[in-house]
């Protein structure tokens, strides 16, 4: 779906597409039946991300004109004896009040439970493995932190993520799971990805191993959709400039790190450390910025950190030096340190 599906859909979400617009769209459906598909998805996405902003969405109001412009473009295509495809534009049509009735009733369902949260935190060095009440399963890197209502009883399976973690979502169809970290999240109905949302890296990255993921962004109390991701495609999103990049890549790789595994294709050796950081526990620092500029690609299975340094020492031509839980990356023949405060 280009951007100009994505923009043509939340305008009619937002009861703020006209009609040329509303044209479009339903040109756009009528075309091939993935795009009826993808358009009930979009709306999914875009009804959980209003229903976390409390939006009144009321679209049995709206609905009216809607209506109206879809009887009258299918009743225009007749006249014009243009009847090859006129069944699936009227069913798409229909589709499209269906839709909106359904998500009427799914969003203001009442309910009187008072969520019970519960909270799950790993310290640098540790993994998990955690089964959700929908039997769904997180792994949880080192230094992250879930919290998830334990029961899942609401209308929506909401986890508020910082750190890191792989999540295998069981399909719910009526019943979509989204992973909420800052500002953006991720709604799923089942599917498997990656989240990387360390608050202290100003960067979300969301990489699609199985299945489709919408990313959201909340700005000023506004839902926007940012993207859809389909596998092995990611998004990264930079929290501070609110600047985005999507492309491929390889959700085997990116997600590597839940089998003690850990794959860099041309990663800034920043990053890197970053990554060994939350792994093994450790501090890792640069005795020069630029040290952590320098790209590499590099594969660890299962090592111990002192042989993981020492592989990246001989590929980086860099030196470092290891004291109790400290790092110090050096230019080569130089050993590190820090002086106490």
């Amino acid at each position: 779906m280009e951007d100009r599906e994505y923009r043509l859909i939340t305008a009619y979400f937002e009861r703020a597409i006209d009609d040329s617009g509303l044209t479009e769209l339903q040109l756009w459906i009528d075309e091939r039946p993935e795009h009826l598909e993808a358009f009930i998805n979009t709306m999914k996405v875009l009804e959980a991300s209003a229903a976390y902003l409390g939006q009144p969405v009321r679209m049995e109001q709206s609905w009216v004109k809607v209506k109206a412009h879809s009887e009258a473009g299918v009743l225009k295509r007749f006249r014009l004896g243009k009847l090859k495809n006129w069944p699936l534009y009227a069913a798409a049509s229909l589709l499209l009040a269906a839709v909106a009735i359904v998500m009427y009733g799914y969003r203001f369902s009442p309910t009187d439970e008072t969520p019970v949260f519960a909270e799950i935190s790993n310290p640098e060095g540790q993994q998990s493995r955690i089964l959700l009440p929908d039997s769904s399963v997180v792994y949880l890197a080192g230094g992250s932190r879930i919290r998830y209502e334990k029961s899942f009883s609401g209308k929506e399976r909401d986890i508020y993520l910082d750190g890191e973690a792989f999540f295998d979502v069981v399909h719910r169809p009526d019943r979509p799971f989204v992973v909420k970290s800052g500002n953006i999240s991720t709604v799923v109905l089942g599917t498997s990805f990656n989240v990387r949302a360390f608050r202290t890296d100003d960067k979300i990255v969301v990489t699609v191993k199985t299945g489709r993921v919408g990313i959201m962004c909340s700005d000023s109390g506004r839902q926007q959709l940012l993207r859809y991701l389909v596998p092995d495609e990611q998004i990264e999103i930079n929290t501070a400039t609110g600047l985005y990049t999507f492309n491929d890549a390889d959700a085997a790789a990116v997600s590597a790190w839940v089998r003690n595994e850990f794959i860099f294709y041309n990663t800034p050796l920043r990053e890197i450390a970053s990554s060994l950081e939350h792994r093994y526990g450790v501090s890792i620092q640069f005795t020069d910025d630029e040290l952590g500029k320098g790209r590499y690609t590099a594969k660890f299975r299962n090592m111990p950190l002192k042989a993981v340094l020492d592989d990246l020492s001989l590929l980086s031509g860099l030196g470092y030096t290891l004291r109790d839980n400290q790092v110090f990356i050096t230019k080569q023949h130089q050993k590190g340190g820090k002086i106490m405060k």
